[in-house]
């Protein structure tokens, strides 16, 4: 068998290394998934907005009115609950229960009733830097009457 000289040998041996090491190495990519524990709200003229994420992976929304001096809940018009998950900067709502006043006001919970409303929810998501506004992103489908995107929501 024909040996190589010294030198070639050196550089195939520093080939196979390099080559062996750039295939060991992953890039490691960092899955930081956004936090949104805690109550967000969004006041309209016609009331106020509210989600509530919860650390067990739950979430409720609701539409309410609230007195303007002492901010306690008058009334529901819609409520929704159901689970969440979060990844990265989507937030995929599912298994959700909604609920509507019958009469298309606002009134005590206790009006409420069952209603057939979607049962999963998808948007993506994002915190200011002082983590106090949450934006949701959304695609109005086709000829519906959505509001534009992004829904901003304050930190309660």
């Amino acid at each position: 068998m024909k040996k190589l000289p010294a030198p070639i040998q050196t550089l195939s041996l520093l080939t196979v290394v390099l080559l062996l090491t750039f295939a060991a190495c992953k890039k490691e990519t960092k899955t930081t998934s956004i936090d949104i524990t805690g109550k967000w709200a969004l006041t309209q003229f016609q009331g106020i907005q509210q989600y509530e994420f919860k650390s067990d992976q739950t979430a409720e929304f609701n539409v309410i009115a609230t007195d303007s001096v002492t901010k306690q809940v008058i009334g529901y018009r819609y409520k929704s609950t159901g689970s969440y998950t979060i990844k990265n900067d989507s937030l995929m709502m599912f298994n959700l229960k909604s609920y509507t006043n019958s009469k298309s006001t606002y009134g005590p919970a206790t009006e409420l009733v069952p209603t057939n409303g979607p049962k999963t929810s998808s948007y993506k998501v994002s915190l200011n830097n002082q983590k106090n506004k949450l934006s949701l992103y959304f695609t109005c489908p086709p000829n519906a009457d959505c509001v534009p995107s992004p829904m901003v929501f304050n930190k309660q």
